[in-house]
């Protein structure tokens, strides 16, 4: 039996020197343009990081892109793509990232909301954070209980005014669901649409030149602890459609007029040129 765990235990070495080699090897130079000229997408990176889970870019800096991930915090290019470079490993106590929004008046003003939406045992927030200096110290900002923040919308004409957001705990009944709406820069929130301890909002939009109209969804989130999945119930369990005319402030369900039952995760977007008439679900 020794024998062999001795074999075993020389291959490791040179099982590795290959990959030892390939690291110190030089790195190529840059690809040639001409060779992506036809290609409609591309991967732009950051490479390795596994999926992106929320992408906002900075208006009036044509390359800059902020990108989050479920594991690997949040990543910044200034070159469009060509290259990224972390920017929220100080943040020691979370790297599951759900929402970022850039301030569209202030590219200064980022916020992240933390916790990925399809995480939903290893990869929870702990809440809020916001930079002010384009990404270079972040500080936290509240909304501790909420564990997984998919949305952020920021008034296009004041940084300081943010609606975000929630679903909450998975596997425990929690009030910190719902929109919360802050309007001195996180400072302070108000809750402002709130179904009940075991739904969470999802998804929240708005067309750029109608920005009072706001659309969010809300889904069921929660399931008993123990349990593999959670208790049958069409009711509760269904997808449910908000619409508010004042930012945020006020919130009606949208009922009938044949729209077929929204079931499960549902994204929103709202048509420009048409008052905030047009919505795709």
């Amino acid at each position: 039996m020794r024998a062999p765990s001795f074999l075993m235990l020389c291959a490791v070495p040179l099982a590795t020197t290959p990959l030892l080699a390939q690291s110190a090897a030089p790195r190529s130079g840059p690809v040639d343009p001409r060779l992506l000229s036809a290609l409609v997408w591309r991967n732009v990176g950051p490479f390795r990081g596994g999926r992106i889970s929320a992408v906002s870019g900075a208006i009036g800096q044509p390359g800059v892109f902020y990108a989050g991930t479920p594991a690997g915090g949040v990543w910044k290019t200034t070159s469009a793509g060509e290259t990224w470079f972390p920017v929220f490993d100080s943040i020691r106590t979370v790297s599951s990232i759900g929402a970022i929004e850039v301030a569209p008046s202030d590219p200064n003003v980022i916020y992240v909301g933390s916790g990925d939406l399809d995480s939903f045992f290893d990869g929870l927030g702990d809440g809020m954070y916001k930079s002010t200096d384009a990404g270079r110290t972040w500080r936290h900002i509240g909304l501790e209980g909420t564990e997984q923040i998919p949305a952020i919308l920021v008034d296009p004409h004041d940084p300081n005014v943010v609606l975000v957001a929630a679903l909450g705990q998975f596997r425990a009944h929690s009030d910190a669901r719902g929109v919360f709406r802050s309007t001195d820069g996180g400072a302070t929130w108000t809750r402002t649409l709130y179904v009940d301890d075991q739904t969470g909002a999802e998804t929240l939009a708005r067309a750029a030149d109608a920005p009072d109209v706001i659309f969010a969804a809300a889904h069921f989130h929660y399931i008993a602890p123990g349990a593999s999945l959670p208790v049958p119930d069409t009711a509760r369990m269904r997808t449910r459609l908000y619409k508010s005319s004042d930012g945020g402030l006020t919130w009606h369900e949208i009922l009938g007029g044949g729209l077929a039952p929204l079931a499960g995760q549902t994204s929103i977007a709202v048509a420009i040129g048409t008052n905030a008439q047009r919505v795709y679900l």
